[in-house]
């Protein structure tokens, strides 16, 4: 993939960064205030939410270590006005609870956050897991405050599977919307085109269709010469909400395609993976 550092380099990278932090915060977390916070982009409704905090429970319940969680839920509330209300109500809490041993943040929004609001976390280590700009990741190696893990997804072994399941396909149409994940993941998908001449890659967004004018455009697809790769589904172009079991359930019901997914959530429910995300592992 051109212009892409590769997920080998990603990842020593990062390890490289993380340990001596880790070994660091280790001895901190052993003093008497045990108290971690996890900063959620979205809302505990959310499909990955639960499997983030399990995965950072396994670790943290046999080290007697405690989890204070706030919620951005920027999924369902991206305006500036949300973000400023959560702002000034995170602060209230900081200034009055002594100060935590680490920030941890799950994913885009959220590290986009503190790093838009880092000093009001006074200097406290911060840890990012689930996140899909592996540039913005990338940046914080000159951050000596800030470290993480990034949610590199499995495109090729995906687009692999399609081929296997589909041999006949001459196309790959993505499934995007305009939140800060999907439009990064839409990103990687035609980065990665260059890599599959043979198939013709495109895309059905959200961002200037309303539902009605979605269903549409995915009952047209034709499931003999397309396959379809959800990214993301939440928000029309009318800002009219749905949630990931909602905009499964209108897909399935109007598509002739298979339908494909990077993460786990969803697999299981009439939706395939090749290599998908793990958000347990992520958060351990």
């Amino acid at each position: 993939m051109k212009n892409r550092p590769s997920t080998k380099v990603i990842f020593t990278i990062i390890y490289i960064f993380i340990f001596p932090m880790i070994f660091t915060n280790q001895q901190a977390l052993c003093s008497d205030n045990n108290s971690v916070l996890f900063i959620s982009s979205y809302h505990p409704a959310f499909p990955s939410f639960t499997e983030q905090v399990n995965g950072l429970k396994s670790v943290f319940d046999e080290n007697d270590i405690s989890l204070d969680i706030e919620f951005m839920d920027t999924k369902r509330f991206p305006e500036a006005k949300n973000i400023e209300n959560f702002k000034t109500n995170l602060k209230y809490k900081l200034d009055e609870l002594p100060k935590y041993r680490l920030i941890i943040t799950g994913d885009d929004n959220a590290l986009q956050f503190v790093l838009n609001e880092q000093k009001i976390f006074n200097d406290t280590p911060i840890v990012f897991l689930g996140v899909n700009n592996i540039e913005k990741a990338l940046e914080q190696n000159s951050n000596p405050f800030i470290t993480g893990v990034i949610e590199s997804v499995s495109l090729k072994e995906t687009i692999e599977l399609i081929s296997k399941l589909q041999p006949g396909i001459t196309g790959i149409t993505a499934i995007s919307d305009m939140t800060t994940s999907g439009e990064t993941d839409l990103k990687s998908f035609y980065k990665f085109s260059t890599d599959y001449n043979n198939y013709y890659f495109s895309d059905i967004s959200l961002k200037n269709l309303s539902w009605k004018e979605f269903e549409k455009k995915i009952s047209e697809i034709d499931g003999k010469k397309t396959a379809l790769l959800l990214l993301s589904a939440y928000f029309d172009k009318n800002n009219d909400k749905k949630t990931f079991e909602q905009s499964i359930n209108l897909i399935k019901n109007n598509a002739k395609a298979p339908v494909y997914h990077l993460w786990r959530h969803g697999i299981g429910q009439g939706i395939l993976g090749g290599k998908v995300i793990c958000h347990f592992n992520q958060g351990k």
